[in-house]
């Protein structure tokens, strides 16, 4: 029975949000819908100007040679490009929160692969229901 996974993401460097598209994949495979809100960080790495410019690891930043070098040799592509592919794949909605987005001066125009705007009451809710809820 597919179920439904929620992941709330308050961090906006590259190798969580990685993580979190790994972990994506996984539920899209699974048959599980998924749904992903993004706060303050999450609406910021989402930006299209900052995006492809954000390559900076939050830990062990003096491993980010060796790092960059593994994930090419696994095949992992860029964080944004698996979400869009997963997006084409299976149910996946990425919603902003609206006072984060306000804070950023940022639209839906000026995010990728975000769907709509949100509140926080939405995404505890969507977390309440969910099968699985994460924070990252």
């Amino acid at each position: 029975m597919p179920g439904r996974m929620v992941i709330i993401v308050n961090n906006g460097t590259p190798d969580r949000l990685l993580g979190m598209a790994v972990l994506v994949s996984g539920a899209v495979a699974l048959d599980m819908e998924v749904d992903i809100y993004l706060m303050l960080w999450g609406v910021y790495a989402f930006r299209k100007d900052v995006v492809e410019k954000n390559k900076e690891l939050i830990e062990h930043k003096e491993l980010a040679s060796q790092v960059e070098e593994g994930l090419k040799r696994a095949g992992l592509k860029p964080w944004y490009e698996m979400l869009k592919e997963l997006k084409e794949m299976g149910t996946v909605r990425i919603h902003a929160c609206g006072a984060a987005a306000k804070a950023w001066n940022a639209t839906l125009d000026d995010l990728i692969l975000v769907d709509d705007m949100c509140g926080a009451t939405e995404m505890v809710d969507a977390a309440r229901q969910a099968d699985v809820a994460l924070f990252i």
